[in-house]
């Protein structure tokens, strides 16, 4: 067994036992509601349906913090970036001619997306190459700005009168969902979201640019004195990264609402993240976790008459801890 699998496996393990006491802290069995959350996810075609529609947010938000992790990055604000790429998409979508083919607008939406996302990260790549600033300090900054920003221009006049969203899409420009899944919100972004964490994958290891980025994430000085542009490099990382998480555009706001919202997407970024770190350099295993994290929170809807749902948020945020602490834990356990 390698030190990657027993790392996610005790991880796994102790996430397991986390949910189970705090199940039991709440008088219920940890069988019978693990059984419950199963039977309102996987045991249903709109539960999973529901499951495959979050999987698909997490997975794009996980490959774009994924690719900013391989260069020594820890991109925190790609929340803020989806809030902005979501408004984007919603705003300039709206008023798209409503004939339009969506040969043409789904393309043209993505772009919008891709850029709005990369113009926002832009800054944290800028402030870590040239001033040294950490990217999750200035991260946390901007998933603040953005969440203000998005509030007022609703409020300056994006959003439809007295709603929080802007004008609905033409539905040229809307993103068809899977008849198989009746009710449910999944669409063909789910597609995009497969293609993306295996291309991800795919430049790391057969680009040069994939090769640079390990180079940085290994070693910044040897990078440096490899003839790699560094600062340069982590601007490039942290705009892909902002790119990629824009695209959730196309799964929220294309494929689902149809329109942009306040609050739409957020703390996707924050689980993406999450599924992150969990699948390490795996684009299939970015996949898993996506859908581990998004069973969770549909999941987390079924047994909320039993136990609180936000059991799962903090099921989620132990994982990571998990994560992060489980390789000195394994090589502890090795040694003895």
């Amino acid at each position: 067994m390698t030190a990657r699998l027993r790392v996610l496996l005790l991880a796994a393990l102790l996430s397991a036992l986390s949910f189970e006491l705090a199940v039991l802290a709440f008088g219920e069995s940890p069988g019978s509601v693990v059984s419950q959350l199963f039977a309102g996810t996987w045991g249903t075609r709109y539960g999973l349906g529901q499951v495959l529609f979050k999987a698909t947010s997490i997975a794009i938000a996980g490959a774009a913090a994924q690719i900013a992790l391989r260069a020594g990055l820890f991109q925190i604000g790609v929340d803020g970036a989806i809030a902005v790429a979501a408004l984007a998409v919603g705003a300039i979508g709206a008023r798209l001619p409503l004939g339009i083919s969506p040969l043409l607008a789904w393309p043209l939406l993505a772009a919008i997306g891709a850029a709005a996302g990369a113009l926002w990260s832009l800054p944290i790549g800028v402030l870590r190459a040239r001033f040294g600033a950490h990217e999750v300090i200035s991260g946390i900054m901007l998933n603040k700005i953005a969440g203000a920003l998005v509030g007022y221009l609703f409020a300056a006049g994006l959003a439809e009168k007295a709603s929080v969203h802007t004008p609905p899409l033409p539905q040229g420009a809307r993103i068809s969902r899977f008849a198989f899944f009746p009710g449910s919100a999944v669409n063909l972004a789910l597609v995009v979201a497969i293609a993306i964490a295996f291309a991800v994958a795919w430049v790391m290891r057969r680009t040069l640019l994939g090769r640079e980025i390990q180079a940085l994430g290994a070693s910044e000085s040897a990078a440096g004195a490899a003839g790699i542009p560094v600062g340069r490099k982590q601007i490039v990382v942290l705009s892909i990264s902002g790119a990629i998480a824009g695209l959730c555009a196309l799964n929220d706001v294309m494929g689902y609402k149809g329109y942009a919202e306040e609050g739409l997407s957020a703390g996707v970024g924050f689980t993406g993240l999450a599924a992150a770190l969990l699948a390490g350099r795996s684009g299939a295993g970015l996949l898993v976790a996506s859908l581990f994290f998004a069973t969770l929170s549909q999941g987390g809807l079924s047994i909320n008459a039993r136990v609180p749902m936000e059991i799962v948020d903090v099921v989620i945020g132990l994982t990571i801890l998990f994560v992060a602490i489980a390789p000195a834990v394994d090589r502890k356990l090795e040694a003895r």
